[in-house]
Formats: C-alpha cells, sequence, structure tokens
C-alpha cells in the first residue's frame, strides 16, 4: 500500500478531506506515535543538558555553555533524544504506556468511530473545540568531540535530526481527516478558518562550536559561543493554510468557498508508484544553521589580581549562579531533488463529490485537486520545483543557582521564535531542574509546563559517562492517557583532567 501517499495525502487533506480515504490518516498517526518515538528521547534533554558535566551536549542549549564546565574534554559515542507530545490523538490510560507501545505489547485494538461507520485504532479528542498542535523531534548525535585549549573550547559534531510540527490546527478539519466527511455532528456548518501549518524536515549535519572567555573581573566571568552547521536535507514536507472557508453538507458533497494554501513535499518516494525508495538518495537539499549564545558567571569568589597572560586559567571556576541566553535553530534547508511545491490561490468548488475521489498514487491525487479547484486545470497548482523549510528558531534563558554540597536548582525558559513560513515551530517550556552532581553521579528531576498549560514531572540519572532521562514520567505509566513521550541517553567518554597555573589569582611563572 501507498505508505509515503498516506502521509503525504493525509497532509493536503487537512484543508479538503475530500480526497483522503481514512485509513491512510490512521497510519500516519500510528508513525506520529510510535515511529518517530522509536528512537527515544527528548525535545531538550533538560535533565542533562545544564550538568558542569554537559560537555558537548550542553551546546544544544548554549553554545557558549562549554567556555566553563568541568570536562577537559569529551569524546561523544552516541546521544539520542525524541519527543512527542500533542493535544488531538491519545492512546486510552490504563491500556498504553511507553513501555507497552515500544515493547509491542499495545496492539492498537480498532474501535468503532463516534458518527458514521468504520473504525479508527487510536482515539481522539474530537469534542474539544481547542485548536490542535503536534510536535515530534528526534535527534541523534554521533561520532563527536569537545575540548579546550586555555580559554578556548572547540567541539565537532556529526548527527541526524527529524522534526515535524503542527500549528493550530482547526478541530473541525482535524476531525474530517481523521474520520472522514460522515463526521455528522460538522455537517451544515459554515467554518472560516486562517493561519495553521505543518511542517516537516529531516537532515544530516555536520557541525563546529567555538566559544571562549570574553571577560573576568573581580567576581565576574562571561563568555560566548557560536555554532555553525552544515545541513544536508533527507526529506521534507509542508502545509500553510491561510483563509479557508468550506462547508461539509454531507458524507458526499463538500462545498469550498474559498480556499488559500500551500504545500511542497520532497520526500524518498516515486510520486507515479508510491514506491518508498530510503536508501537511495540521501540528499536532496542543503542549508545551513546558526546557534548563538552568552553566558554570565557571579563567582563564589572574586580575584585577588588579573591573571597574567601567559597563565593557563582553571578549567573549572566555581560560581554562585549563571544566567546564559542562547538563539538556537537560526537556519534553513532549501529542497532541490524529487521537490514539489504547489500552491492555492484564491480557488473554490461549490460542489465537490468527494465520493467519486479515489487515487492510488501521489501524482494522481494531486492532479485531481488541481483540476477540481482550477476549472479543470491539473497543473495549475504547481509553482517550482524546490522550495525552502526554516528550522524551529527558539530564544532560551536559563538560570543555574549553586546551593551547598554539589546541588544545584536551574531554571529555564524556551520561547518559540516564528518569523516566517514554512518554518517549523517548538513548543513554549518552562521548567525548574534541581540536581545534585559529582564526577561519578548525578541526579535532576525536571519539572516542566509544555505550552504553558501542561505539566510534566522527570527524572535524569547520569554514572560515570552514561546519562538516561525523560522529561514526562507519567508517560511509563498507565494512569493517564498517552498523549506522547520522550526518553534519552546518552553515552560519551568524560575527561576532567588537572588545571595547572593559577586559581583565585595566585601568580604563576612562565
Amino acid at each position: 500500500m501507498n505508505r509515503c501517499s498516506s502521509v503525504l495525502i493525509s497532509k493536503q487533506v487537512f484543508i479538503i478531506r475530500s480526497w483522503a480515504r481514512s485509513h491512510m490518516f490512521k497510519k500516519l498517526i500510528v508513525i506520529l506515535l510510535v515511529v518517530y518515538s522509536w528512537p527515544a528521547g527528548s525535545q531538550d534533554m533538560l535533565g542533562i543538558v545544564n550538568s558542569n558535566f554537559a560537555g558537548s551536549n550542553g551546546i544544544s542549549i548554549n553554545p557558549s555553555s562549554i567556555a566553563n564546565d568541568k570536562l577537559k574534554m569529551d569524546i561523544n559515542i552516541l546521544t539520542v533524544n525524541a519527543f512527542v507530545q500533542n493535544n488531538y490523538f491519545y492512546l486510552p490510560k490504563r491500556d498504553a504506556s511507553v513501555f507497552k507501545v515500544l515493547s509491542g505489547a499495545y496492539t492498537f485494538p480498532f474501535a468503532p468511530k463516534p458518527y458514521g461507520d468504520g473504525e479508527r485504532n487510536v482515539d481522539t479528542y474530537y469534542n474539544d473545540k481547542a485548536f490542535k498542535n503536534i510536535y515530534v523531534s528526534t535527534r541523534l548525535t554521533g561520532p563527536s568531540v569537545m575540548f579546550r585549549c586555555k580559554d578556548h573550547s572547540f567541539a565537532l559534531h556529526t548527527g541526524f535530526r527529524a522534526v515535524s510540527s503542527t500549528r493550530d490546527f482547526p478541530y473541525d478539519i482535524a476531525n474530517f481527516s481523521y474520520y472522514s466527511m460522515d463526521f455528522h455532528p460538522q455537517h451544515n456548518i459554515q467554518y472560516k478558518r486562517d493561519e495553521y501549518s505543518m511542517a516537516s524536515l529531516s537532515w544530516w549535519e555536520v557541525g563546529f562550536t567555538y566559544a571562549t572567555v570574553i571577560k573576568r573581573s573581580y567576581r565576574s566571568h562571561w563568555s560566548a559561543g557560536i555554532t555553525v552547521n552544515k545541513l544536508y536535507g533527507y526529506s521534507g514536507a509542508y502545509l500553510t493554510g491561510y483563509q479557508t472557508d468550506y462547508v461539509a453538507y454531507n458524507d458526499s458533497i463538500l462545498n469550498v468557498n474559498n480556499l488559500n494554501a500551500e504545500m511542497g513535499l520532497a520526500l524518498p518516494m516515486n510520486y507515479d508508484t508510491d514506491v518508498f525508495d530510503v536508501t537511495g538518495d540521501l540528499v536532496r537539499g542543503g542549508g545551513w544553521s546558526v546557534d548563538l549564545g552568552f553566558t554570565y558567571q557571579f563567582k563564589q569568589r572574586g580575584y585577588r589580581q588579573k591573571p597574567p597572560n601567559f597563565c593557563y586559567k582553571k578549567r573549572f571556576e566555581d560560581y554562585k549562579y549563571k544566567i546564559g541566553v542562547s538563539l538556537l535553530d537560526i537556519g534553513y534547508v532549501r529542497m532541490k531533488e524529487n521537490a514539489e511545491k504547489h500552491v492555492y490561490d484564491n480557488v473554490s468548488n461549490h460542489h465537490i463529490n468527494v465520493s467519486d475521489m479515489q487515487y492510488h498514487d501521489v501524482h494522481e491525487a494531486i492532479n485531481d485537486v488541481s483540476r477540481i479547484l482550477y476549472n479543470g486545470d491539473p497543473d495549475a497548482s504547481y509553482r517550482d520545483d524546490e522550495f525552502t523549510i526554516y528550522l524551529p528558531t527558539a530564544l532560551s534563558v536559563q538560570f543555574d543557582y549553586y546551593y551547598k554540597n554539589n546541588w544545584y536548582l536551574n531554571a529555564v525558559l524556551i520561547l518559540p521564535v516564528h518569523f516566517t513560513s514554512p518554518q517549523i515551530q517548538r513548543a513554549t517550556v518552562v521548567a525548574v531542574v534541581p540536581r545534585y552532581e559529582t564526577r561519578s553521579f548525578e541526579v535532576s528531576i525536571p519539572v516542566s509546563v509544555y505550552e504553558l498549560k501542561y505539566l510534566r514531572i522527570g527524572l535524569a540519572m547520569r554514572f560515570w559517562d552514561f546519562s538516561i532521562g525523560t522529561e514526562k514520567l507519567g508517560g511509563f505509566f498507565s494512569n493517564r492517557d498517552f498523549t506522547g513521550m520522550d526518553i534519552y541517553f546518552s553515552y560519551k567518554i568524560n575527561i576532567t583532567g588537572k588545571p595547572k597555573g593559577i586559581y583565585q589569582g595566585a601568580t604563576c611563572s612562565r
């Protein structure tokens, strides 16, 4: 069966349900809730990235973090993190948990649709009229290294990322998309919608990070860092909906009064045969991204005198508190291979017979939709053979306070920065993370509020060089509906080394 077409066409049917078959979207949901989650990990890895032993992992939250931590060098073997969270689809409580989903114990049983005929094996909050949001993120960091030379820190990393976001999606379009046109409570109602979007992107990246101490005063310590990534696009797709005015009269007849939308796709498949080729062309586009970060630290003790330039500065200087500010994922990927961009500009059709719309491949579906909305022209929606998707840019503020005896209290604020379309959009996260850290052992308890609405409690632990954690412990139990999950782990070789030269202003010789 046309698995990729189910993903692609489902993106289109979010605007016009008429040309989607109900079982297609079901498969997309299973992919979102299971396949993307399978590599395991979290959106931000809050349990480990703010540690003084984070090393190269800390770069993902602030590239200046490596300018003053407790590692002289680290070699990342493998770090994996992924995240999925949404407010529309769920697996019922008492039946589903992370353990059951990943182990295969949960079988996705079919249940009758709430209206009309047919079955679905993923439930939804179909009565909730809030906008629907889905965020999926997977990051795999491969062989990487971080090292320090005096006040200068460097890091090289390789990795793969796959990110998808659905933002402000109208509940009515979601219901018609998933449950089909026989969702009769929404019949004979005129819906007017605007500004909703979906965007998915996966890419390989090779990055370089540089961080340095830019200023020392009596008890102040300033550092700055930058990460530059070269991106190689593997796949991408997006759908942006603007003015959408429609009425579904019954399970067969759809009236589109006005539609403004655009979509793009660059997928590892043949659009005429719906055959996947995931191991073929691994690069379909390219781009760049930049992370910028600054950190201020207020030291526990001040310098008695300015350190001479020829002295080797201490690898880690104890602080009472530190404040970091960073801009993350400023960048884009431009897809050029197997890429198509389609635009629906103020189009309409007042009598679309949905029951006649059955397709065998992606091009057949796209051409027929163009024919219906552009007065019989199957090619009118086509605009370009390339398109650009922008990364999930975010502003992050971090605060870390040293209490005593290796206990710290950390706070993090992550705000999405949406500046164009199509762009993947992150969620807002506010978190407080108490932690205890030593060289051999570390434990932290992230308490976060996702989208300023959903409270989550997590747990992360590090044993020497191996770390594992989650920001959502509730996903591992069956006491509430399963709407998402995260879990992350990292194994790297941490080298602390022994500091040389001065500390707190003591003199040194050449």
